[in-house]
Order: C-alpha cells, then structure tokens, then sequence
C-alpha cells in the first residue's frame, strides 16, 4: 500500500513538472535596425523588474524562455542610441523579426575653454587594501553589469577612461559596454549617454583600461559608470576583478537585462578618470 502511494506521488508530481514545462513560452527571432535593416548585436532582453533576461548575438539573433508565471507580463528590448521596443509576451509570436528605431537627437557641442586641465581620478583607485577579495561575473546567456557611484564637480569635464582592476588573467578576451546612468539618491536609473561604448578587451591581470576619449563623453554632479560584461560564447569561464569591503563610494550591480540594480556588500576597484581644471584638485 505504501509502495503504491508512492509511486502514485511520484506520477503527480511528473505530471505537475511537465505542466509547468509545457507553459513555458519560447521567444525567438532576430533585432535589426528600422532604417538600415542591419542586424543588432547585444541587446538587451527582458522583463523588467523580474530578472528574467538575455541578450541578441553577434547575427542579431536570440532566443529566451518565458516561465509560466510571467505570460502576462511586458518583454522589453533595449540598447543604447535606440528607442525602447515593448510588447505584451502574449502577444508575441514564438518568431519575431525585431525593429529598433534610432534616437534622432543631436548632441549639442560642448567647449571646455581652460587652458589648465589636469587628468584626475574618481572612484575606487587603490587596489592595495589591507582587506581584499576577488569576485567574478556569472557564467550565463544574459549580461552581468557591476556599476559605481562617480562625484564630479558642477563643471562639465571630459571623461577620459573607466578603469577596473582584473585579479587573474585568462587566455582570451572579454566584451564589455561602458553605460552611465542617472543617480537617485538610491540607485542608477535612466541612461544618460546615447552613445554605444561596446570594446574587446584581453583579459590581462592589472588595470583593464577603456579609453574613452574618442567618444566626447562630458559629464558633471553625480553620476553611475557601469561595466556591462557581454555574455562570450563559447568561452564559460568568469572574468575575475577585485573588491574592497571598505570604500568611498557606492557600488551596484545587477545580473540580468532589464533587472533590478542591487547593493553588494562590497565596493569595486573601478575608477574614471576626468579633465578637471587644475585649481580643482
């Protein structure tokens, strides 16, 4: 009698589980761009709020599993310099060809006049702690994005690089974006920069420097710089970078496109560097 009962239990619960697989929604398609029809790689994918994520590939391609529990909901598609595409996951075909539109905005022309600039740095620089460990993104189809909370003066300045410290090398190179968000007082919100900052880098250990001059990017106040690291296929292996449990400044990070921002119980060793006018040192 016992025997059966739990055989029975175990057909339920077979049964429950292939339900639930059975719900699931299967999104597919490819993103491209609604002038010139070229095809976007990276962009992010997701339900906001929900950490459910991924990014399109180098084709444009992509390919996300919906949870049963989130039909209902909004899939968003995203990428610097493009408008937002959303669209209720009900109705979505199972195939869909994504169109992003560009941003038409122009970038008003910013002159710096002072004949007295200096390069300084903002941030988490010091990687000498006295307390010290390595952390490492996540091995996964979608994004992970580590970001710190930058004070500059009221004057625009010129953001020459963003720096981050990598503990161990690997034998390959890694993609990264550099994003910069508007600050809240709590966490990173909306972009503030249009502009595509996607660059390969080896993944050497030291300073993993992105330069950042040809971009024109200025910024003034308080600010979020963040490190998008691009999922690499078929490389499986995390990018190790340093943490400090004492720090200046506040740090994020969030492990999914279009995912809530959180606070770790740490800061990065990650910095920018600015012109600034000399007398502001």
């Amino acid at each position: 009698m016992k025997l059966h009962r739990k055989i029975l239990i175990q057909i339920i619960l077979l049964i429950a589980g292939f339900n639930q697989v059975n719900g699931q929604v299967s999104v597919h398609g490819t993103i491209s761009d609604s002038i010139t029809n070229k095809k976007l790689s990276y962009v992010n994918i997701g339900i906001k709020h929900k950490n459910i994520g991924t990014v399109s590939l180098l084709d444009g391609s992509f390919n996300l599993t919906i949870p049963p529990g989130n039909k209902t909901d909004t899939l968003t598609f995203s990428m610097v310099g493009y408008q937002d595409y959303k669209s209720a996951i009900r109705d979505l075909p199972n195939d869909i060809n994504v169109k992003l539109k560009p941003k038409t905005a122009q970038l008003a022309e910013v002159m710096i006049k002072s004949p007295s600039l200096i390069d300084k740095k903002f941030g988490e620089s010091n990687y000498h702690a006295l307390v010290q460990f390595t952390d490492g993104s996540t091995n996964q189809k979608d994004i992970f994005e580590i970001a710190q909370l930058i004070h500059l003066d009221t004057t625009l300045s010129k953001i020459t690089t963003v720096n981050l410290y990598i503990s161990a090398s690997r034998p390959d190179s890694g993609i990264f974006r550099i994003n910069f968000y508007k600050y809240d007082g709590r966490h990173p919100t909306t972009r503030i920069c249009d502009t595509n900052i996607t660059q390969t880098h080896a993944i050497t250990k030291g300073w993993l420097t992105f330069n950042l001059k040809p971009y024109n990017i200025y910024m003034k106040g308080d600010f979020v710089v963040s490190i998008e690291f691009i999922p690499n296929n078929p490389i499986n292996k995390p990018i190790n970078y340093d943490i400090k449990l004492a720090g200046a400044t506040k740090s994020f990070y969030r492990a999914s496109s279009q995912g809530d921002w959180r606070l770790p119980p740490h800061h990065y060793v990650l910095y920018v560097s600015a012109l600034v006018e000399k007398n502001n040192k």
